[in-house]
């Protein structure tokens, strides 16, 4: 998540007038997105199969994808069932995902119910079942802290084949379209209410 996070900010730092930080070539960009579009192509988005409820989105749908990833993934870890698992009741702008060990509780960002972005869900909440999967028994850096992202967590991550299409698409600023969608979306329906 803190990659996901760094390429965020590199990304939106790209963009400013007063960042010194050299743009990604165009080539390079180009390529980031054929790719993403490619993967986006072979695997039918989660859009589909949502049903809308009265809110505009559903819990049971993100508990369906939890629990048909633990099943493929990690199918000797029953304890991960577990989990609450539901979207943010706040508008987000850099995480996509957060998982509490603790209170053992999963919570995805509502832009990600955005059409362009719900193919991305399945690998959002794999990376934090991979949280959910190593717990608390992650390695300590030397000075102490722990690496949440560390090699043993990236072998972990690197099982689920969308992982790396996934942070092309951050890369190339899917996330932040998604962001700008959501508010967009949201700005309009708030305008229509109140007309």
């Amino acid at each position: 998540m803190i990659r996901l996070l760094r390429q965020l900010e590199l990304l939106f730092s790209s963009s400013s007038t007063t960042s010194k930080k050299p743009r990604p070539s165009v080539k390079r960009t180009k390529a980031l997105r054929a790719k993403t579009s490619r993967f986006a192509q072979e695997t039918p988005t989660g859009h589909d199969l949502v049903r809308r409820t009265h809110r505009g989105k559903s819990d049971e749908f993100l508990l369906t994808v939890w629990q048909n990833l633990r099943q493929e993934f990690f199918p000797d870890h029953s304890h991960i069932d577990d989990y609450t698992v539901t979207w943010s009741s706040r508008p987000q702008k850099r995480v996509l995902a957060s998982c509490n060990i603790r209170r053992r509780r999963i919570v995805v960002a509502q832009e990600l119910f955005e059409p362009s972005a719900t193919r991305w869900i399945a690998p959002v909440l794999y990376h934090e079942m991979c949280h959910a999967v190593i717990g608390e028994g992650v390695h300590l850096s030397q000075s102490g802290k722990r690496l949440w992202h560390g090699r043993q967590f990236r072998q972990l991550e690197s099982l689920h084949p969308d992982i790396s299409a996934m942070n092309a698409w951050i890369a190339t600023g899917g996330w932040a379209m998604a962001v700008r969608s959501h508010r967009a979306r949201r700005a309009w329906r708030t305008r229509n209410r109140s007309c």
